[in-house]
């Protein structure tokens, strides 16, 4: 097969589709050696440039190397792949993750949904974006949902819990010693629900508790407001963006991965590619059951999945429930790398 991977959305920029375009990318060419690749690397500044100029390229590769397949990395590009498509008749998938339909622009949605329609296969990240999907109008004999995925070896440190800690409270500078550390790490936005579980959550635990958010966004004020009125300077402390190295330090010293989303019109959570980073350390994840990021747990045994708002499920699994760390590693290694991912992708291409 060749196939032509078409991305508006690559690393140095950050980001889960950043992030999913690089593993797939990756391992396409691991897989099918005739991929050919067309990628944005310099984030949304550049797509006024990189569209036009990605089409073009894209008739040329398809005509120079009898191109087969193509695959669109997200829903902005369905409009320049249809358009490719009807000059081509290359066969063409496209990944759905959820902002990228539910995006509210009335020009958006007049011409997104109907060019998804036209393509051949829909690859959806969830089972929630691909219900939206179908209230679109698009066909669901197209649409296929695999989830995303994750290197799990990459975030697997080898000390001991306490050792891990002794570092982390260094570089954070807060001190971990016999605390039970909740943890959130994303975007500081109004749907990821931190402010919430603040107010609700955090001002009925103890002080053996201690909450860790890493992350930025334009909710930090509320936030950082909602830990003065409460008086929680002592227990709740922003991390803000981190690196790698200590993402990955926080993620296996930690004792719970908090994931309080709650629902905001326009506004969802297309999977939590977060909850499977954490669940690679054996790290249980706790989240709303919304949207999603429901489809990154398995309930029960990698986390649990709660009510959204519900404060009183919230505190008891956060203080009566136990996994297995070992039990969690095997699942998430089994059904979330992106190599296993990827081959379900080219599966579904074809």
């Amino acid at each position: 097969m060749k196939i032509l991977f078409l991305t508006r959305v690559h690393p140095p920029v950050a980001g889960g589709l950043e992030n999913q375009s690089y593993n797939l990318i990756k391992y396409f060419k691991k897989i099918n050696k005739e991929t050919f690749t067309i990628i944005n690397k310099k984030g949304k500044k550049n797509l006024p440039f990189f569209i036009p100029y990605s089409f073009f390229k894209a008739l040329y590769i398809i005509k120079k190397n009898k191109i087969t397949h193509m695959h669109l990395s997200d829903g902005v590009l369905a409009f320049e792949g249809c358009l490719i498509k009807k000059l081509t008749g290359v066969k063409t998938a496209i990944t759905i993750h959820g902002l990228d339909i539910t995006y509210k622009n009335k020009i958006y949605q007049k011409i997104i949904p109907k060019s998804i329609n036209e393509l051949d296969k829909i690859i959806c990240v969830s089972n929630n974006t691909k219900e939206i999907c179908i209230k679109k109008g698009i066909s669901k004999n197209k649409i296929s949902v695999i989830h995303n995925g994750v290197n799990s070896n990459e975030f697997i440190l080898k000390n001991s819990k306490e050792k891990l800690r002794e570092k982390i409270s260094s570089k954070i500078n807060v001190n971990l010693h016999n605390k039970k550390i909740l943890l959130t790490s994303g975007r500081l936005v109004e749907r990821k629900g931190v402010k919430w579980f603040i107010n609700s959550v955090m001002t009925k635990l103890n002080n053996e508790y201690i909450y860790l958010i890493s992350g930025d966004g334009e909710d930090k004020t509320n936030i950082e407001k909602a830990i003065k009125k409460n008086n929680l300077n002592n227990k709740i402390f922003l991390l803000g963006k981190v690196d790698f190295e200590t993402l990955k330090l926080l993620y296996n010293s930690s004792d719970l991965f908090i994931m309080p989303n709650i629902s905001v019109k326009d506004n969802i959570e297309g999977f939590g590619i977060v909850a499977i980073e954490a669940g690679s350390c054996g790290l249980p994840v706790i989240t709303s059951g919304i949207e999603g990021i429901k489809d990154a747990i398995i309930n029960n045994k990698t986390g649990w999945v709660v009510g959204e708002k519900n404060t009183k499920e919230f505190i008891k699994k956060i203080k009566n429930k136990k996994l297995n760390k070992k039990t969690i590693k095997k699942i998430i290694k089994e059904k979330f790398e992106w190599k296993t991912i990827s081959k379900k992708y080219l599966e579904t291409i074809k």
